[in-house]
């Protein structure tokens, strides 16, 4: 098992400084979509291409005894539960340095993913380019002096071979090989074993030979075993009441067209309706009517009186997003369990992105008044990690252990990264030194925003024909820790509340389905040997609540079309007597007017719940722990 090296007074901290390369002036390299970047479309990022996953590759394989190892630095998120790069104990036993649930949750991974971005940097520098004739090394050192990690934007659809645009993990995470520039003339390719397809163990060890525990729960699904893994899976068959684990758990098995499915919009009674879930979830965060606060933005944090539309959340996005990776009903992965999340390669790219996500709402809220933190005396506690006491008062200046500015043990604080730009990198549409943002020489803010809502609305706004419309909502509060801190699922259906007592798969799958809540929460007992987090007992306890939503307007949409359209003729009856459409009986829905649509769902709408691996609980079990409220209003989605 490793022995953490931990820093003693006279060594110094790895100071996190950005990449310095590649910058010129006010210029900085940008963070590219990872399908517009792989596979490249010219020499430079076909050199980068090359580049990231020799660099990625080498940095999978450092020991985990190296403290700037992939292992190490993945560990920083959860498990196996040690302090990194400084000498402390923990403030929160048993718990990593994420944080979720917390305003700190958009600020802390930014400096995470600036470690991320520098080593693969320096793996660049120091072991790859070397390896090429010398002659080469030149265009090599240019090519990555302004490479920058790339983010997977999970709401864009992507053109893939059929030419239909759809929801997609990314190419480059597809396959278990990938081609690559041979290192030894520069030229020619060979294959390699892709580092974005899972991490497999140094040495193939297990990854409990290096304090990864099992993540146990204390209720009766039983435990993810994550003891005997020697790779990350994503999507695998997984049965928790087995005490044989399969070998293809412990190599890490990968589905990644589950993904893909997961990803999907809802396809309901074979016609796509006019709001695109994981889209349309997107670009609500950037209305000013719905998120008016850096706090309401930011996390799933419940605040005692929150504004109806304000249930909806980045990381509320996040932590589907990490379930649809993961999976979930009878299958497991690593993105789906905090404690393990970040030994995914894809989390990092799905990082990326949620850090981009932050940076447009910073874009575009440079003169809300409440675009930071807000006043101490109205911000809600912290609940505890590793570097953070419980009960604490989140401020600016809070350390986001366990990341140093400098080698003298400098922590960085949220202010220190608020400006993104200054680390050395941004994002395509946030380039502020174009010229098209001057008036007179001089940069104009008013152009600069306008121009990125007006980017953020061609990559996500729902159709026009949405935009002006009645829009429902269903605003969820749920404890995270209900189930003694077991991630579950909350799945919403509108349709006969019988209708899936005959119905196999997955519940996503059913066509009455409309939404889903992840916890994305970390179990509170793990193994006899750690009493585990002491954080989410504290929150069991304490009955926290956290806060998520589930727009179902398009759903409501897609039942009065089946009504008009298919009721008489399908049901051989009136059109009030419903709709049958691919044998699903549809209850009658003629319009969106208030009282109809109260009246339609008090009858219709219902909910199950589940934990990862599939335990399907009753609904008497979570009784006073998970609230839904439906809010109604006028949509008028314009940022």
């Amino acid at each position: 098992m490793t022995s953490y090296s931990i820093r003693t007074v006279e060594e110094k901290t790895y100071a996190i400084t950005g990449i310095k390369a590649g910058i010129k002036g006010d210029t900085v390299p940008l963070r590219l979509e990872v399908d517009s970047w792989y596979p490249g479309q010219n020499e430079l990022h076909l050199r980068q291409n090359s580049l990231y996953l020799w660099a990625l590759k080498f940095f999978e394989e450092k020991s985990p005894d190296d403290k700037l190892s992939f292992f190490q630095v993945a560990g920083i998120h959860g498990l196996p539960f040690m302090p990194w790069d400084e000498d402390t104990d923990a403030k929160t036993p048993n718990e990593g340095y994420c944080t979720h649930d917390s305003i700190l949750f958009a600020v802390w991974h930014r400096p995470y993913l600036l470690l991320y971005e520098q080593l693969l940097y320096e793996v660049m520098i120091k072991d790859v380019i070397p390896k090429l004739p010398v002659p080469q090394r030149s265009d090599w050192l240019d090519a990555a002096s302004q490479f920058r990690l790339p983010y997977w934007d999970w709401a864009q659809k992507k053109i893939r071979s059929n030419n239909t645009p759809t929801y997609d993990i990314p190419i480059i995470a597809k396959s278990p090989r990938v081609e690559v520039v041979d290192l030894n003339d520069g030229t020619s390719t060979v294959y390699i074993d892709n580092p974005m397809y899972k991490f497999t163990m140094p040495d193939n060890e297990r990854m409990g030979c290096e304090g990864i525990s099992d993540i146990q729960d204390s209720t009766t699904s039983g435990k993810i075993t994550t003891i005997p893994s020697r790779g990350t899976s994503r999507w695998a068959p997984y049965d928790p009441q087995s005490t044989k684990v399969s070998v293809q758990w412990e190599n890490g098995v990968v589905d990644n067209d589950k993904i893909t499915q997961s990803l999907q919009e809802h396809n309901w009674y074979g016609k796509n309706v006019d709001q695109v879930p994981l889209s349309e979830m997107v670009y609500r965060l950037y209305l000013p009517d719905y998120i008016d606060s850096f706090t309401q933005f930011s996390t799933t944090k419940f605040k005692k009186t929150p504004s109806p539309a304000s249930y909806l959340n980045l990381e509320y996005v996040h932590n589907n997003i990490h379930n649809w990776c993961g999976g979930f009903d009878d299958y497991a992965g690593h993105m789906s369990e905090p404690p393990v999340s970040a030994f995914d390669p894809i989390f990092w790219i799905h990082h990326c992105n949620v850090d981009r996500q932050f940076a447009l709402w910073q874009a575009i809220n440079v003169n809300n008044k409440k675009n930071w933190f807000e006043d101490p005396d109205e911000q809600l506690k912290d609940d505890g990690n590793w570097s953070i006491p419980a009960d604490a008062v989140d401020t600016p200046t809070t350390a986001l252990a366990p990341f140093h500015k400098d080698t003298q043990g400098t922590y960085f604080t949220s202010d220190d990264v608020r400006d993104w730009i200054k680390w050395g990198y941004s994002y395509p549409e946030l380039q502020p030194w174009l010229e098209k943002y001057k008036k007179n020489g001089v940069f104009n803010q008013d152009l600069y925003v306008n121009d990125v809502k007006y980017e953020i609305k061609q990559l996500y706004s729902p159709s026009e024909r949405a935009q002006y419309t009645a829009d429902y909502i269903i605003n969820v509060k749920y404890k995270r820790f209900a189930l003694n801190g077991t991630p579950y699922t909350l799945y919403f259906f509108i349709g006969h509340k019988d209708s899936l007592a005959d119905h196999s798969g997955l519940l996503t799958a059913h066509p009455d389905h409309v939404g889903y809540v992840y916890t994305f929460s970390n179990p509170i007992y793990r193994n006899r040997a750690a009493p585990g987090c002491q954080n989410c007992r504290k929150k069991a306890v304490e009955a926290s609540f956290s806060k998520a939503q589930v727009p179902i307007t398009g759903a409501l949409l897609a039942r009065i079309r089946a009504t008009k359209e298919h009721g008489e003729s399908s049901s051989g009856g009136s059109i009030s007597s419903g709709a049958v459409v691919g044998g699903v009986h549809i209850p009658p829905l003629l319009n969106l007017g208030v009282e109809n649509v109260e009246e339609y769902l008090e009858k219709n709408l219902h909910w199950r719940i589940k934990t990862v691996c599939g335990f399907l609980f009753s609904l008497l079990v979570l009784r006073g722990d998970v609230e839904g409220t439906l809010t109604s209003g006028m949509a008028n989605i314009e940022v």
